[in-house]
């Protein structure tokens, strides 16, 4: 049985061999066809079979896209849509980073932007009047630090 299992998992490798595989964008397609599946179920119960049969339809075509990229040998062509799909949720992704650190360090750290760049900084929490250059623009600016 063992081996069974061995030579199906090189069987797979050889088959993978030159296709694309998994990426960001086929987690978030996967991701939106389990949101969009159960959000069918819910309005199909509730309102309408129609509804569900067209959000079906929707979810089975994102499942299969994602599969197509997946099982694609067209690597060059499949990287390009990962990157411009990592570009469009870069800043989302960076917000939301933000927000975590500003509460991770909200008892030691302030945060504030530079007047000139407007990158957030991430400054000492030291009571006081400080001079503080930008690491980005090379800025120089104060600021104020009050309990």
């Amino acid at each position: 049985m063992k081996k069974f299992f061995m030579n199906l998992g090189l069987k797979l490798q050889r088959f993978m061999y030159g296709r694309y595989g998994i990426d960001q964008l086929y987690r978030a397609l996967l991701w939106a066809y389990l949101a969009i599946m159960m959000l069918g179920l819910i309005l199909g119960r509730t309102i309408n079979a129609k509804i569900y049969t067209v959000v079906s339809i929707i979810g089975f075509a994102l499942i299969a896209y994602a599969f197509f990229r997946v099982f694609s040998k067209n690597i060059e062509k499949r990287r390009q849509e990962n990157a411009k799909w990592l570009s469009l949720t870069a800043k989302i992704k960076k917000h939301f980073r933000l927000r975590k650190d500003r509460w991770k360090f909200r008892k030691t750290h302030i945060f504030r932007k530079c007047p000139k760049c407007k990158s957030v900084l991430r400054l000492k929490r030291i009571k006081g009047s400080h001079s503080v250059s930008c690491p980005h623009c090379k800025n120089t600016f104060t600021i104020k630090v009050i309990f």
